[in-house]
């Protein structure tokens, strides 16, 4: 399902970049694919994504084993 209608980013791609620790934040996830949110609908979805990886224990990539962002 497509998240970002402005620069074409679905859900796995949002996942992946949680999954694989580059992205921590909604910025981060922004910043992993070199792009910025313009109209905006998709920032709370993209920031919910996030906090739910974090509840379930997926580190966010900069903290290393000891992730203290869970």
């Amino acid at each position: 399902m497509y998240v970002c209608l402005c620069h074409g980013l679905n859900d796995r791609q949002v996942r992946a970049a949680i999954d694989e620790g580059r992205a921590g934040s909604a910025a981060q996830v922004y910043q992993h694919y070199e792009c910025k949110p313009r109209c905006g609908k998709c920032v709370p979805f993209v920031r919910d994504m996030v906090n739910a990886a974090k509840t379930v224990g997926v580190s966010c990539g900069r903290c290393g084993d000891a992730c203290d962002c869970k």
